[in-house]
C-alpha cells in the first residue's frame, strides 16, 4: 500500500476515534446574560433603533448586497403590488398567498432606505397590506373565509411567513394608529390563544419560566417539530411587538409566559439531551426550519432585552445551551468533501449526509437559523463564530458564491432570508475564512446518535458516517446501524433520498 493511503487510513482511524471526545465548540461559552431590560421603543425584535444608522449606511450602490440584492428586490416586490396582485391575488387562505411577507420586507425598507420619501413609501406599503390581512381577521373565526380560517395561524402559511405579522408592527409602529393597533391587538390574542391551544397543549398548560417540573420525554422530543417551533415563534414575536400602553391589561404581554415558560423550556430540554450534538430530529428538510424559528425567537429575545435567566430561566440564554456551538461543526461535517453539480437543481451543490424526509437532494440553504445565529454573536462580540458564518452563507449554499447576492438576496423567495443576508454582511467586513481546517475530522451528536469522520478537509477526502438514534416524531426514518461511505467523489453506499 503506497505511504499517502497508510497515511489516510491512520488519520481515518483516528478520527473515528475522536468521536469519543467529541467536538470542541468554535468558540467559548460566555456568562449568562444577568442585565437585560426591556426595550421600550421600536423597532425592538431582530433590529434597535441604535443599529439603524449603521444599516442605513449599508444601504448604497457601494455595497451589492443593497444594490443587486435587496433594493432590486424592493423593486420587484413593488412592482407586484403596483400591478395589484397584492392584497387582491391574496387567497388569505392557510397555504396560499403571502402578503404578510411582502408587508415584512415593506416595513424593513421603511426603516433602512436612505430616503426618507420612499422609507415612508414603504411605511405606508406594509400598512396597508398588514391592514388588509387584519381588518378581515378581525371579523373573527370562520371555516373558508380569507384570514379567518380557524387554521390560519397554525399551519402552514404561519411556519412559512408567520414572523411578518409582529416583526411589521414593531417595524412600522410609529405609522399604525391607535385603531390599527386596537384591531390587530385584537387578532393578536385569538391567534396567540388558537396556537396556545392547538396541536400540543398536552404537558404544556401548567408549565412555568423556573418551575422544577419533570418534562415528559415524548413531549420533549415532539418540540423539535417545526410547527411546534413555529408557533412558539410567532407567540412570542406578537407578545413582544405591542407597548404596555396598547396592551392596557397586557393579555397580549402574558402570552410571552406561554412562549418562553412552555415551549422554549421544552425546546431548550431537547437541544441539552435527545438532540444534543448540532443535530434536530426531522432531518435536513425541516430541521432547518425548526432550528431557524427557535433562533429567530432568541434573537428577538435578545433585541428586546427579554432575555433575563433570573426572570426568564436559563432557556433564553441561547449561550447557555451547548447545542448551539455543535451546531455549526455538526452541519460542515454533514456535508460532502466537495460540491457536485445536481442535474435537478441544476447548480453545483454540497451533497449532505442526508437523514429524515427529502424532496431534492440538495444542502440546504441555513441563513434562516445561521443569520439569527450570527446577529447574536455580533451583538454579543463573538467575530469567531461571526466570520465562520459569513464563509458558510457565501460558499456552502447551492449554487455557492456566485448566486450569494443576485440569487439568493435579489431574487429571493423568501424575504425573510433576503432580510437576513442583508443583516450579515457588513460592506465594510474583510473576506470570511474558511473554518473547517480548525475543525477535528470526526463529530458525534449524541441526541441522534450520529457519527461522522473524514480522511481530512480536503475535496478529495474520504467519509464515513454512521446511525443509531430514536425514532418518534415526523420526518424520521428507521436507519438504526445505517453506514454510509463517500470516497472518490461519490458515495459508494448511502441512504436514499427523494
Amino acid at each position: 500500500m503506497p505511504p499517502r493511503h497508510r497515511r489516510r487510513r491512520r488519520a481515518h482511524a483516528l478520527a473515528v476515534a475522536l468521536f469519543l471526545v467529541g467536538l470542541l465548540p468554535l468558540t467559548a461559552p460566555t456568562a449568562a446574560r444577568q442585565d437585560a431590560v426591556p426595550v421600550a421603543g421600536h423597532p425592538r425584535l431582530w433590529i434597535t433603533a441604535d443599529d439603524l444608522p449603521r444599516l442605513r449606511s449599508w444601504a448604497t450602490d457601494a455595497n451589492p448586497f443593497w444594490r443587486d440584492g435587496l433594493a432590486v428586490l424592493a423593486e420587484t416586490a413593488k412592482a407586484e403590488m403596483d400591478a395589484g396582485a397584492l392584497p387582491d391575488d391574496d387567497p388569505g387562505d392557510y397555504v396560499a398567498g403571502n402578503s404578510e411577507a411582502f408587508a415584512e420586507l415593506f416595513a424593513f425598507l421603511s426603516l433602512i432606505h436612505p430616503d426618507e420619501a420612499a422609507g415612508q413609501d414603504y411605511a405606508q406599503r406594509a400598512r396597508t397590506l398588514l391592514m388588509s390581512m387584519v381588518t378581515e381577521a378581525a371579523n373573527g373565526p370562520a371555516a373558508g373565509e380569507p384570514f379567518r380560517d380557524p387554521q390560519f395561524a397554525t399551519s402552514g402559511r404561519s411556519r412559512w411567513w408567520g414572523e411578518g405579522f409582529a416583526l411589521t408592527v414593531d417595524w412600522i409602529y410609529p405609522t399604525l394608529s391607535a385603531q390599527d393597533k386596537e384591531t390587530i391587538r385584537r387578532v393578536f390574542l385569538r391567534w396567540a390563544e388558537e396556537i396556545a391551544t392547538t396541536g400540543y397543549p398536552d404537558g404544556l398548560q401548567n408549565l412555568t419560566p423556573n418551575s422544577a417540573q419533570t418534562l415528559d420525554r415524548g413531549l420533549m422530543r415532539w418540540a423539535g417539530n417545526n410547527y411546534f417551533t413555529a408557533g412558539m415563534r410567532n407567540i412570542g414575536l406578537m407578545a413582544m411587538a405591542f407597548d404596555p400602553a396598547d396592551d392596557p391589561d397586557g393579555a397580549l404581554a402574558a402570552h410571552l409566559e406561554h412562549a418562553i415558560g412552555a415551549r422554549l423550556r421544552v425546546v431548550d430540554e431537547l437541544l441539552r439531551t435527545d438532540a444534543a450534538g448540532g443535530l434536530a430530529p426531522e432531518g435536513f428538510e425541516y430541521s432547518p426550519q425548526t432550528l431557524a424559528y427557535i433562533a429567530q425567537f432568541l434573537l428577538a429575545l435578545d433585541t428586546a432585552g427579554q432575555d433575563d435567566p433570573t426572570r426568564w430561566g436559563s432557556q433564553v440564554d441561547w449561550r447557555d445551551n451547548p447545542f448551539w456551538d455543535k451546531l455549526l461543526p455538526a452541519y460542515l461535517h454533514s456535508l460532502s468533501p466537495a460540491p457536485l453539480v445536481q442535474p435537478e437543481a441544476g447548480v453545483h451543490a454540497y451533497l449532505p449526509a442526508w437523514y429524515g424526509d427529502g424532496q431534492e437532494y440538495l444542502a440546504p440553504d441555513m441563513i434562516g437559523v445561521l443569520g439569527p445565529l450570527a446577529l447574536l454573536d455580533a451583538r454579543m462580540g463573538d467575530p469567531a463564530r461571526l466570520d465562520a458564518i459569513r464563509w458558510i452563507q457565501t460558499h456552502l449554499p447551492p449554487g455557492g458564491a456566485e448566486e450569494l447576492v443576485t440569487e439568493r438576496v435579489g431574487n429571493a423567495y423568501v424575504f425573510r432570508d433576503a432580510i437576513l443576508y442583508f443583516l450579515l454582511f457588513d460592506p465594510a467586513a474583510p473576506p470570511p475564512r474558511d473554518p473547517r481546517p480548525g475543525l477535528p475530522l470526526s463529530h458525534f451528536a449524541p441526541g441522534l446518535g450520529r457519527l461522522f469522520a473524514r480522511t481530512s478537509w480536503a475535496e478529495d477526502a474520504t467519509w464515513f458516517t454512521y446511525a443509531l438514534g430514536w425514532i418518534g416524531i415526523d420526518h424520521q426514518h428507521a436507519e438504526g446501524n445505517q453506514f454510509e461511505f463517500y470516497r472518490n467523489g461519490e458515495w459508494l453506499t448511502k441512504e436514499r433520498t427523494g
